[in-house]
């Protein structure tokens, strides 16, 4: 399945919560329909019909976790991403200057973890590596997981929703 290529019966089927599994029936906010995010399309695609899938945001009136509906399956926009965190070196002062404030105001040090979900490049995590606190990152795209190596200075498991894992030695 490439994509481009919708789940079987996503539009059709009536949406349920992620999570608890209720009916969604609450509208939070829809913001049209949308290309993928960071889909480029090579240049022989140029003139070809882009595929465009509605960003309608629910939110569950029993849990309220709010959600979109799944169109494309994970694994096909979660494997490469253009964005790196660690570009912006005013980005990069911000997560220090947090991760100075958090082991301070929470006594974080080598008994306690760290886990940071859509962990990116490792931009955050490398710094509370450097204090030698133990983290767990969570990071989808391959390309990015293997840069969090890099920054962390740790193996990681690459791949689709896969989790890179510093130990502090």
């Amino acid at each position: 399945m490439s994509a481009v290529e919708k789940l079987p019966d996503a539009a059709a089927a009536a949406p349920r919560c992620r999570f608890c599994s209720a009916p969604l029936s609450e509208v939070f906010v829809d913001l049209g329909m949308s290309p993928l995010c960071e889909s480029f399309l090579p240049a022989e695609a140029l003139n070809r019909m882009e595929p465009f899938y509605p960003l309608l945001v629910w939110v569950c009136g029993r849990c309220f976790l709010v959600q979109l509906q799944e169109y494309v399956v994970p694994a096909e926009i979660c494997t490469e991403d253009a964005y790196f965190s660690s570009y912006s070196s005013s980005w990069l002062q911000h997560a220090r200057d947090y991760t100075e404030m958090a082991i301070e105001r929470f006594g974080l040090g080598k008994s306690s973890r760290v886990v940071e979900i859509a962990s990116n490049d490792g931009y955050l995590l490398q710094y509370f590596v450097e204090r030698g606190v133990p983290v767990l990152g969570v990071e989808p795209a391959a390309n990015v997981a293997r840069a969090a190596a890099v920054a962390t200075r740790r193996a990681i498991l690459a791949g689709a929703a896969l989790p890179f894992t510093a130990t502090v030695t």
